[in-house]
């Protein structure tokens, strides 16, 4: 294509090969310089959307009143190696964008459903022990029935219900739920009064003191630890204003950031302000809490800024290649783009259009939400039930008791003693036959512990919460209990955690890293150990991998299960999940305590 000069104006010409980035990558792939070189993909992308965003760089454009003179007419003829990867990297991206047997555009942040949905424990035992209950049904059913009918006409259906003479009656174990809880309380009533009468009063309990030591300095540093979170939202509003570039700027501040958080709110709380191993923990877990949802909210947004930037460059470059009479193959993949991308926008939000999410009033209530997970909105209840939330209450302080309770009475007794063990001149022979005999002791006080926190966290705390910020999404956790492998457990028995893992770990190593599936959940599996391993090092102050290597090898564990000798016995793969269960909380605490 050329030009030609008018007399009203001067004449500008503008040639590809004066672009500096393209003199470099010239430079880069020229077989005379010696080993070939080459930009990493992701610049080039970066290139693409960050510094050739611009249609002034993009096409060479000059001012209103220059003429621009084209040496060719198409992107390989101009030599543009940006766009050519451009348009490279939309071609990969489509297999991900469009369904394969309809065709039809699919959203990249599918991997997390939402929807109005109360917790298992609500649903299918709360619930229907209050509105349902009516006591014993089967045997006054079948005293109705004649004695000449009697024979046959009692069936267990597949819904675990029971027909008698073709009327079915609803039953279960509500009165052994009752029995349980009662059992428990009968049994903490039993043990805080031996406890009294041994020692007078409640101030010489070690769980007691450590739980109430510092308190008020530890709810600050909570404070604090939430309010430097929203670090995660200025950025995004400087990105927001232009100030910053998200992939230039943003994102590796971020991601420093982010280093930064986790580590200092591992070292203060140990070694600047000295709280107990209780707080640490505490805050430990809790800084992990706010770092996930700092990870979540910076890079979900991140991924919609890289959206709009595609979108707007896919845009002015379909404009101009289409005055250039570029090839429709071209104009085909770009208008892809532009599809896609508006189809992804609209698709998050149905009141709120990106980045207009972006304000304080949105991250608080992300903040608030009992989810790892951000979205620019999420199902919602109208109301708050406040006896819903006294009950939850009630629960919470009467479990985090019960846990005192046992710690005191049950745990800490063999602690004590693993700690002389531990401190005992003795070879490691000769602690490895002592050691199961505390395995033993110790096992049935963490059985309760475990189920306790469970409970107090994903059912009491996280449907408080639920409740009070109006989230209806109480879907926290699954039917863990009944898990046939260590892989379901790890999807079911935490929901958030999961859901967190899958998009910016799991997936994220797919997309950013290309990790095959295999190498994306050995990756998964051990960047979780590795934060395990951090919460061991918070209790026990000691780095020794025991955890690493047992959460590891749930792999093999589950792979076992998956054999055809086993996959079909369920019941037996649900006893060796129970087992170890029992069995691996309580000897991962001994190993680090003893040596």
């Amino acid at each position: 294509m050329s030009g030609s000069s008018d007399s009203s104006h001067d004449t500008t010409v503008k040639d590809i090969t004066e672009d500096e980035q393209f003199l470099r990558i010239r430079r880069l792939n020229d077989n005379n310089h010696g080993k070939r070189k080459s930009l990493h993909e992701e610049q080039l992308e970066d290139a693409v959307l960050d510094e050739l965003g611009s249609p002034d760089v993009l096409f060479n454009t000059v001012q209103p009143n220059d003429t621009v003179i084209f040496k060719t007419r198409t992107t390989s003829e101009q030599g543009d190696k940006h766009l050519h990867v451009f348009m490279q990297k939309l071609k990969v991206k489509e297999k991900n964008r469009y369904k394969k047997d309809t065709n039809e555009m699919q959203s990249m942040t599918r991997d997390v459903d939402w929807g109005s949905r109360g917790s298992i424990m609500d649903e299918m035992v709360n619930n229907p022990l209050r509105s349902h209950f009516n006591g014993p049904a089967i045997d006054e059913k079948y005293s109705r029935v004649k004695a000449t009918a009697r024979s046959n006409t009692v069936r267990i259906d597949d819904n675990n219900t029971i027909e008698i003479a073709n009327e079915t009656i609803a039953t279960d174990f509500s009165g052994f739920y009752v029995l349980f809880w009662m059992a428990v309380a009968f049994t903490i009533c039993k043990v805080t009064l031996q406890y009294y009468e041994e020692h007078g009063d409640f101030s010489q309990s070690i769980i007691l003191r450590y739980m109430t030591m510092n308190l008020w300095k530890v709810a600050l540093y909570d404070i604090a630890m939430y309010l430097t979170s929203y670090f995660a939202f200025v950025i995004q509003y400087l990105c927001r204003k232009n100030v910053i570039s998200w992939r230039r700027t943003g994102r590796d501040i971020i991601s420093v950031y982010e280093v930064v958080f986790l580590f200092s709110n591992i070292y203060l709380p140990k070694k600047t302000f000295h709280f107990n191993w209780i707080a640490q923990i505490f805050l430990f877990l809790h800084s992990l809490v706010y770092l996930m949802k700092i990870h979540s909210y910076s890079f979900y947004n991140g991924y919609l800024w890289d959206i709009s930037s595609e979108l707007d460059y896919a845009t002015s470059t379909l404009k101009k290649l289409k005055k250039l009479s570029s090839p429709q193959p071209e104009l085909d993949i770009l208008q892809k783009s532009i599809d896609f991308c508006e189809f992804e926008i609209r698709s998050q939000s149905s009141t709120v259009r990106f980045p207009f999410n972006v304000s304080v009033k949105n991250f608080f209530e992300f903040s608030s939400f009992p989810t790892l997970v951000y979205q620019i909105e999420y199902p919602r209840t109208k109301r708050i039930r406040w006896f819903y939330v006294f009950e939850k209450c009630c629960a919470i302080f009467g479990i985090i008791f019960v846990m005192m309770v046992v710690a005191q009475q049950f745990m800490l007794p063999v602690i004590l003693k693993a700690k002389i063990l531990a401190d005992a001149n003795l070879t490691l022979w000769e602690k490895n036959l002592v050691w199961p005999k505390l395995l033993l002791d110790l096992a049935p006080g963490f059985i309760m512990m475990f189920l306790l926190v469970w409970y107090l966290i994903w059912d009491a705390i996280l449907n408080c919460v639920a409740e009070l910020s109006c989230f209806a999404d109480h879907h926290f956790y699954s039917d863990w209990w009944n898990c046939c492998s260590w892989y379901d457990f790890s999807r079911l028995w935490n929901r958030p955690v999961h859901s967190f893992l899958l998009r910016h770990v799991y997936h994220s190593s797919i997309s950013a890293y290309h990790m095959s599936k295999v190498q994306a959940t050995l990756f998964t599996f051990l960047l979780s150990s590795v934060f395990h391993e951090l919460a061991m090092f918070v209790l026990f102050n000691k780095f020794r991998g025991y955890i690493i290597i047992l959460q590891m090898s749930q792999i093999p564990f589950t792979a076992l299960s998956n054999i055809p000798l086993l996959r079909d016995k369920k019941l037996f793969n649900n006893v060796t999940f129970w087992i170890g269960i029992c069995l691996g909380p309580s000897m991962t605490g001994l190993l680090y305590l003893i040596f």
